[in-house]
């Protein structure tokens, strides 16, 4: 019988006014990719878990009244459990958890725990004002980038690429980028061609240069 890896857990951090793309794009990269592996396996070879994370155990609500989704553990759950990535998505909201103390005691916390600490859209404000990706290179929302990058002033933004790996940090634009930047990240957890596999099931045109322009017009930073 051949050897599996290890399930590897990739926690979703939720919140009031989170981008609904930016949550369910990400999720959909790791879901299918394991889906894949029960349906071609005894057993999973691409054993992802998602969780999804909020401050407390109840329904939190998406940007501009969407959807609810139903977090998995709250945050005291989640600082006591092994997650291999944490993935911080955008959404207005993010503009009130840049200023919440208990938001980001537990995202520091959590930084020092996983692998890869992620963000999508102006989730990157939030790690940007924990001063975490000072010196190094990080992505946001394009159409954001003045608020966002004043929360980093010494961060090294990049109003250019979809995506950016800057190692323990990888850091995308708005929106539909993080589903390129997930499917990216599948590939470094689990090779290449496992995410070509998911990308193909998903039916999604994955744009695998994180170079390839979009169209939006650049932005300045702000600060």
């Amino acid at each position: 019988m051949a050897d599996f890896p290890p399930t590897q857990r990739i926690g979703i951090f939720i919140f009031d006014g989170f981008e609904p793309l930016d949550v369910w794009g990400f999720t959909e990269a790791f879901t299918i990719a394991r889906y894949l592996g029960q349906a071609t396996g005894d057993q999973p070879p691409y054993p992802f878990q998602v969780v999804f994370i909020a401050k407390e155990l109840k329904p939190v609500r998406s940007s501009l009244n969407g959807p609810q989704a139903m977090p998995d553990l709250d945050t005291a759950q989640a600082a006591k459990e092994h997650f291999d990535v944490l993935m911080v998505p955008g959404g207005i909201g993010t503009r009130k958890l840049v200023d919440d103390p208990g938001t980001l005691d537990f995202l520091k916390a959590m930084d020092a725990k996983v692998g890869i600490m992620a963000s999508v859209c102006t989730g990157a404000a939030l790690l940007a004002k924990l001063n975490l990706l000072d010196g190094k290179p990080a992505a946001t929302n394009h159409a954001a980038f003045g608020w966002v990058s004043k929360q980093g002033p010494r961060v090294l933004w990049d109003n250019v690429s979809r995506w950016v790996d800057a190692g323990h940090y990888v850091t995308s634009a708005g929106v539909s980028a993080g589903t390129d930047m997930a499917f990216y990240l599948v590939s470094r957890l689990a090779g290449r061609a496992v995410a070509e596999m998911a990308a193909k099931a998903a039916e999604y045109d994955w744009h695998r240069d994180p170079g390839q322009p979009i169209s939006y017009p650049q932005q300045a930073r702000v600060g």
